[in-house]
């Protein structure tokens, strides 16, 4: 070979070579990480999707909604037995003590369960956990942290109003 010739392909400074250049393929480190990105992104979404019904379900309605005022027939209402009717949007359970009628919010303050009459042991009782309450509304076992909210009534002859 003489000096005047050059092997093919040699490489000068400016020139180009002949060969086309070879494309380079994405970090591979890079679309892993960024596809980790979006599935917790996805994921995130999702559970906050799947925990929103469940939240609803837990949560009691706001006070404010519904009536203001309910009426119910005092005959209604036996000596030992109690009625539970929705005030301001809330379950109110209405007893009928020896000493008189007594209304409270029926929603127990633990967990938001609604309270039931237990007749027989003469004590509002939390179905939940177990609970109990007295018929002032008080605590009387149970892993409850408060006493029931007591809720205005008035009693005429025939109606028990519950409200203003």
């Amino acid at each position: 070979m003489s000096s005047s010739q050059k092997p093919p392909g040699s490489a000068v400074p400016g020139k180009k070579s002949g060969k086309t250049p070879r494309k380079t393929r994405p970090d591979p480190v890079r679309r892993r990480r960024f596809l980790q990105r979006c599935l917790g992104v996805l994921g995130g979404i999702g559970s906050l999707m799947a925990a929103y019904p469940l939240i609803r379900y837990i949560e009691p309605p706001p006070e404010a909604e519904g009536s203001s005022r309910v009426e119910i027939d005092r005959a209604s209402v036996p000596p030992g037995t109690a009625m539970t009717v929705i005030y301001r949007g809330r379950p109110t359970i209405v007893v009928n003590t020896s000493d008189g009628y007594v209304a409270f919010n029926a929603v127990c303050p633990h967990l938001g369960c609604v309270v039931k009459w237990e007749g027989g042991t003469r004590s509002l009782v939390c179905p939940c956990h177990g609970g109990k309450f007295g018929t002032d509304g008080s605590v009387q076992g149970g892993p409850i942290p408060a006493p029931l909210t007591a809720v205005e009534l008035s009693v005429t002859d025939d109606k028990i109003i519950i409200g203003a």
